[in-house]
């Protein structure tokens, strides 16, 4: 071998060597104890299968009778997730909400969610949690200071005191009394509590049915509509999914507090809006990619 040859050999190896210092590669996790593993379509709990699609009592015969159920969600306290079941328009929600235990068995699940914060969190109780922004725990500081006003009677402010103490109670918000414990198997990769954008993202490649989680500006207020997908910011960050169950996308989306802390992580089954529109759209690319390819046809 020339000493040139030798020479540009050593350059490779330590180029390659340089680069694969700078390059972030992140620990392995052990995920074979995560109790929850997500698919391209579809997940399992404890190795039970489970479909987004499915009627909710499919789910149920998984993981039991739910504990509560709030603003169109089912909740299991001591699992540290909930599911919200489909529903197309307002008499649906009504029933769901005030009627009966089979209608909601033979509903299909649209939505899970996992939690990793709740309201015994230090950002729960900061009032920093997206679905019960600035709510703080009833304390006896509080109570003394509604039993201390003079605008209504002893007996009045002891009613008031009550009342507020059960309307501000955590069982009337989503969140669980626990939070899902150790790691989620998304896809092969961990999502876990404490997880930023930057760390989940980082075992993540393009799949072929999905990709890295990038901003959504969820709320239109104008703030990194980018896609930013390494920096943290409060509110969501969705990644693509592919087509399942009755032809609707599965997709992801990760909720972060204003402090940037995993709040939960959320897998979605397209609705029924939502498949139709985006079955217009592609109608109509087809249509403007056959009409291109006729005109270019007849240009020949």
């Amino acid at each position: 071998m020339s000493k040139k040859r030798y020479l540009w050999g050593v350059l490779i190896v330590l180029g390659c060597f340089i680069q694969c210092q700078n390059k972030k590669i992140p620990n392995p996790v052990d995920l074979s104890k995560a109790i929850l593993k997500i698919d391209s379509c579809g997940l399992y709990y404890n190795q039970h299968r489970l479909n987004l699609g499915d009627n909710f009592k499919d789910w149920e015969k998984v993981l039991g009778k739910y504990d509560r159920k709030i603003r169109g969600y089912l909740i299991w306290d001591k699992l540290g997730i909930a599911v919200s079941i489909y529903w197309n328009n307002k008499k649906y929600m009504k029933q769901m909400n005030y009627g009966s235990y089979e209608f909601i068995r033979g509903r299909p699940v649209d939505e899970l969610r996992i939690f990793f914060l709740n309201l015994d969190s230090p950002e729960g109780k900061a009032g920093n949690l997206n679905h019960a922004r600035g709510w703080t725990p009833f304390n006896e500081e509080w109570r003394k200071n509604i039993l201390k006003n003079k605008r209504f009677s002893v007996t009045e402010n002891t009613k008031r005191a009550k009342k507020t103490k059960e309307k501000n109670h955590p069982k009337h918000y989503i969140y669980p009394f626990k939070v899902y414990q150790g790691y989620v198997n998304l896809h092969g990769f961990p999502v876990a509590s404490g997880m930023d954008v930057a760390a989940i993202n980082a075992y993540r490649g393009d799949l072929y049915f999905s990709g890295k989680f990038g901003y959504v500006d969820q709320d239109i207020d104008g703030v990194n509509d980018s896609g930013n997908t390494t920096d943290t910011f409060g509110g969501d960050y969705k990644a693509s999914g592919k087509e399942c169950k009755n032809g609707r996308l599965q997709y992801y989306r990760l909720t972060y507090t204003p402090t940037g802390a995993l709040e939960y992580l959320k897998i979605g089954h397209e609705g029924e809006r939502n498949y139709q529109s985006r079955q217009r759209v592609k109608a109509r690319r087809k249509k403007e990619k056959e009409a291109l390819l006729n005109q270019g046809e007849k240009n020949e």
